[in-house]
């Protein structure tokens, strides 16, 4: 048999032909129904490579054995757990012979596993998930939360929401190049209630543990409850790593599997003790990602540790105290890694971060540790698109290879140690925090300008989209506010009338500033108000701030030190992210400016800003009388 060169190209090649002869031949576009077929030949190939030396795919292809004594033996006897033998495959016999004359010269059995299940995590991965709240998670991301969890040969590793086996695989991998003069004795489980993945999954697995591990099809909330049911000891793993899936759109609502779990029922936060109540009633829905959380404690052995990613909507929204109450009370968050919004995209816009949690060694142990590392990863590897590389050819910055190794050698570098508060734990809130308290002395808040007569902060308002086109004043919204700038469109202009409703309550003046407060992307976005454009209304997702005449700063002071470098970072760390949304809440008032130096170099910059924005808002006004507007 020929034996392929390792450079993940050539498989990247093999598999791609592969998918698209399936796709090309299958009775079904559908990315999974092609993904049912493709894992069902993978399981055949590796069975054949295996047990038979590729010796009954070959008999296959040249007509020698039929279907049922070749592909269905392979699958019966090669994998009876997963009952893959008793489904037919979508593609007729001329497309399946096709499709394996791609991988026959391949043996899976002894293919180098991280390069196939990379190769197929590319190829697939986009195409296959993100309808039901599921992504695979990037192999850079795996891979540092494996080295920051750390499993050891003797670990049961459990990945309750598995697809295709990315965690399992890496952890393996990882267990092998650290210990190697150790035996592997501990298990690999993966479950997924995918049945195409689970099959996948059980193909690639069995490539890198060589028969360690075992993935279960099923509905990880009904195994567990099984368990309970049967009395088995449902603490079975000492390392649990996942992705679980996300999003209210694909909630739990079968009240069987609600009233079994604490987050399946209805919470209320109790003032007077000031902690969260579990109530009697069960709820109507739970978002899955929740359910995971407590599954995944309640499958660690005392000891365990859990890696697992979460949209940051679960660490930044006081709704979801009960959620850290809960995991306070059965054990410690010894880590929090902060992930860039681009981690997940092209797939999903979702902003993410992860949780390392340790589960206490015994009911009694109460001793909470309220304290735990924190860091940032700002890039990821790719950008928003998928892209590996820039158009020069260089490739994107990663920084999550850089934070897992300072985490495994315990160098501590990149990240910083915090003490967490009870409901608010969006890791770079934190990271952000303990360098800016470093900075304090040189530094003012919003808080204490406003504390001392120096700064108002408002609100705008919402008009309504009726009032949108009824005239010429304009409407100003957060994507008005770019490069400095207000640009408004003149499709949402206002009549006088409706302007004369909000003037006073607005009371907008020149040298007023406009920061976007709410959002997606522009939270932070910043302009000035000028003679020329003064006359407006300002969209409630936009903070209007004045300030008053003995202010320590003069308003393009203030507009330029709002646009520093350092202050843009503060207030990306001040924004918390709801599923796709930010805003910055009252954590607003934390934004710290440095204190100025007088200088005549200060003097001077300040005076060639002012000069440049001016100079501009006369030229835009100038523009704006040569426009005419009408209807397409």
């Amino acid at each position: 048999m020929v034996s392929l060169t390792n450079e993940t190209k050539s498989y990247n090649e093999i598999f791609k032909k592969l998918y698209y002869n399936l796709y090309s031949n299958s009775n079904s576009s559908r990315a999974e129904t092609i993904i049912s077929d493709l894992s069902k030949l993978l399981l055949c190939k590796l069975a054949d490579d295996k047990i038979y030396n590729g010796k009954l795919i070959n008999e296959y292809l040249n007509n020698e054995l039929d279907i049922e004594d070749s592909l269905i033996f392979l699958l019966k006897n090669g994998f009876p757990k997963i009952q893959a033998y008793t489904e037919n495959f979508s593609l007729d016999e001329k497309a399946l012979k096709s499709a394996l004359s791609e991988i026959k010269n391949i043996n899976l059995h002894n293919a180098p596993a991280q390069v196939i299940g990379d190769a197929f995590q590319a190829l697939i991965g986009p195409k296959i998930r993100g309808d039901k709240g599921q992504f695979f998670t990037p192999k850079n991301v795996t891979k540092s939360m494996v080295k920051i969890v750390s499993p050891k040969p003797t670990d049961t590793i459990l990945d309750p929401a598995c697809g295709p086996g990315g965690f399992l695989t890496e952890a393996f991998s990882f267990i092998k190049n650290n210990f190697s003069n150790e035996e592997i004795t501990g298990k690999f489980i993966g479950i997924d209630k995918d049945k195409d993945l689970a099959y996948f999954a059980t193909a690639l697995l069995e490539i890198s543990t060589k028969g360690r591990s075992d993935v279960k099809n099923a509905n990880s909330f009904e195994h567990l409850i099984e368990m309970w049911d049967n009395k088995e000891n449902s603490e079975i793993a000492d390392v649990i790593l996942t992705n679980p899936p996300f999003g209210s759109k694909i909630g739990i609502k079968d009240k069987d599997i609600l009233k079994r779990f604490s987050f399946g029922h209805d919470w209320l936060f109790d003032k007077e003790k000031g902690k969260w109540q579990k109530l009697n009633a069960v709820t109507n829905s739970q978002d899955p990602q929740i359910l995971f959380i407590e599954l995944c404690i309640r499958m660690l052995k005392p000891g365990g540790k859990l890696g697992v990613v979460l949209p940051e909507g679960v660490f930044g929204n006081k709704n979801y105290g009960f959620v850290w109450d809960y995991i306070r009370k059965h054990g410690e968050i010894f880590a929090l890694l902060d992930c860039p919004r681009t981690t997940f995209q092209p797939s999903t816009d979702t902003k993410t971060n992860i949780l390392f949690f340790k589960k206490f060694e015994n009911s009694q142990e109460r001793s909470i540790n309220e304290t735990a590392l924190v860091s940032v990863a700002l890039n990821c590897g790719h950008d928003k698109r998928g892209k590996t590389y820039t158009s020069t050819g260089e490739a994107f910055p990663d920084d999550f290879e850089k934070i897992a190794n300072d985490f495994l050698t315990n160098d501590k570098k990149l990240w910083v140690e915090c003490f967490l508060k009870d409901y608010y734990l969006v890791p770079r809130y934190y990271y952000n925090y303990v360098q800016q308290h470093q900075k304090q002395e040189n530094t003012i808040t919003f808080k204490e300008l406003v504390e001392n007569g120096f700064l108002s902060i408002r609100k705008g308002h919402e008009i309504g989209s009726d009032a949108y086109g009824t005239g010429d004043i304009p409407f100003i919204r957060t994507s008005d506010i770019n490069n400095l700038e207000i640009s408004n469109d003149p499709t949402n202009s206002i009549s006088e009338e409706i302007y004369n409703q909000y003037a006073d309550l607005q009371s907008l003046e020149e040298g007023d500033i406009l920061f976007v407060f709410d959002g997606r992307y522009r939270i932070g976005n910043t302009s000035i108000l000028t003679k020329y454009n003064k006359k407006c209304v300002v969209q409630s997702h936009l903070k209007i701030l004045s300030l008053s005449k003995d202010s320590p700063y003069d308003p393009y002071e203030f507009l330029y030190l709002l646009n520093l470098p350092s202050v843009k970072e503060q207030i990306r760390s001040l924004v918390f992210i709801q599923s796709t949304l930010g805003t910055l809440g009252e954590r607003i008032n934390e934004i710290r400016l440095p204190k100025i130096d007088i200088t005549s170099e200060w003097i001077k910059k300040i005076e060639d800003f002012k000069e440049t924005i001016e100079m501009r808002a006369l030229l835009l006004n100038k523009i704006r009388k040569f426009e005419h507007k009408y209807e397409l």
